[in-house]
């Protein structure tokens, strides 16, 4: 084991794990807007399903652009 090698330095080691915790910081929050975008567009899509089933259960049509 060389000790003179800068891996084996305290330093070295607090600042890669201070790295790896940013890191881990930075995907949690991109995964956790990523998450509530997708659950977002699951729960507006389902309101949607809502609205078009009571509005043809009253017999009206919802025209859209595909007519």
């Amino acid at each position: 084991m060389n000790s003179q090698s800068p891996i084996y330095s305290f330093r070295f080691t607090i600042s890669w794990i201070l790295i790896y915790i940013v890191i881990v910081y930075v995907i949690t929050k991109v995964l956790t807007l990523f998450l509530a975008l997708y659950i977002g567009l699951w729960v507006l899509n389902f309101f949607i399903e809502l609205a078009e089933r009571l509005l043809l259960k009253f017999g009206r049509r919802i025209y859209t652009v595909e007519r």
